[in-house]
């Protein structure tokens, strides 16, 4: 049997990104009294639902729980913030949720089939379509593929010629899709493989279905992917590195020639980035001026800032801090319009612990960017949470 990679992380992008990796946003700065967090754990097969205070960040778990697939991989919230979905790469299935106006969460009835270990999702910013990386077998070339889905509500209908093989370096071995982001508009998908150290840019048709375009090298065995909230920037999360390139497209003209904007990518000067050990999650908040990202390993999250017009990542003022054992993943909560004394918003990340059955709870400051620890971690009583969303 061929070896299969489970780098598991929730996606959900900045608000936008739909990335990614498990990321779930809310414009900064315009919230007010209570969120939602819910978090997918392996232990139980279960989604749990926590209410967020967006004055200080604090979580209160509410009680309620809901079943999902076996292994949840990847969370992620519509763009309406009214449905969510959770892909299970130990079933190959996607569960769907309704979210009620008290932060708690309807099942949809059955689950929705995808290909093998399907483990990040990515929605463009209409809500639209949803694409789903689906890892496969490194002896199959043809089992690494990317699913795509129309959206009404908690119901999802594949499109023709769906699921769309991901083609790698080899025609021997699969790539090992693990990694996918949208561009905002819904034009260009991009997708990491983890066998063959790859990313692919797809052209998204208006009906959904994929072309392949240009696979250009990254960093060993990229996981996560994320996209800035403009679509100028895309980010990569290597083994240890972070590769960055600009993207050609209408939004951010990043393009030999800016009549001709086509999704092509030009690597960012001085990518690859230096970060910790295993990341597996990425996220850039709404501003767009910093890119978060969760090292499995090393337990830490590595804090950068984005330059303006370049992508280039430099480190924060605080370089990194810590998580607990075996953090996975990192979603995006916006909190109220309290200013601070450098004239940004608070606002609230929040990273699931896998080896410490916990999450961790994290403020920052929208102007520089700096996290500070908000309190002690908060327990996920069902058992190794491996996916988180934010609403």
């Amino acid at each position: 049997m061929g070896t299969k990679f489970r780098f598991l992380a929730g996606i959900a992008l900045p608000a936008l990104l739909f990335c990614l990796t498990a990321c779930s946003s809310s414009t900064s700065g315009t919230t007010s009294g209570t969120g939602a967090l819910f978090v997918a754990a392996l232990g139980d097969s279960s989604v749990s639902s926590f209410s967020i205070d967006l004055t200080t960040g604090l979580l209160t778990a509410n009680g309620a729980t809901t079943p999902t697939g076996g292994t949840p991989a990847a969370m992620l919230l519509s763009p309406s913030r009214t449905e969510m979905f959770i892909a299970n790469s130990g079933t190959n299935n996607i569960s769907a949720y309704t979210v009620k106006s008290d932060g708690t969460l309807t099942a949809a009835s059955g689950t929705t089939g995808t290909g093998m270990t399907p483990l990040a999702m990515s929605m463009d910013s209409a809500g639209k379509f949803l694409f789903v990386a689906n890892q496969g077998l490194q002896v199959d070339p043809t089992s690494g593929t990317v699913s795509v889905f129309s959206v009404q509500g908690t119901t999802l209908t594949e499109v023709p010629g769906s699921p769309f093989i991901v083609g790698g370096l080899s025609l021997a071995s699969g790539p090992g899709p693990a990694g996918l982001a949208v561009t905002p508009d819904g034009k260009y998908l991009y997708v990491s493989s983890q066998f063959d150290s790859t990313i692919t840019k797809f052209s998204v048709s208006a009906s959904g279905a994929l072309t392949q375009g240009p696979i250009l090298p990254v960093g060993t065995a990229p996981s996560a992917v994320t996209i800035t909230p403009d679509g100028g920037f895309i980010y990569v999360a290597n083994s240890s590195t972070v590769s960055a390139f600009a993207v050609c497209n209408q939004v951010v003209s990043n393009c030999t020639d800016p009549n001709s904007p086509d999704g092509s990518l030009a690597a960012v000067a001085g990518s690859p980035f230096s970060a910790g050990i295993g990341p597996v999650a990425m996220l850039a908040p709404p501003s767009g001026k910093f890119l978060f990202v969760v090292n499995r390993q090393s337990n830490q999250i590595s804090e950068f800032k984005i330059a303006t017009g370049t992508g280039v990542l430099t480190a924060n003022a605080q370089p990194s801090i810590s998580t607990g054992s075996n953090p996975v993943g990192i979603t995006f909560r916006a909190g109220t319009t309290t200013v601070t004394a450098t004239g940004g918003i608070t606002d609230y990340l929040y990273v699931p612990n896998l080896g410490a059955s916990s999450i961790s709870v994290y403020s920052f400051d929208s102007t520089i960017g700096t996290l500070g620890l908000v309190g002690g971690p908060v327990p996920v009583t069902s058992g190794q949470p491996s996916a988180v969303a934010a609403e």
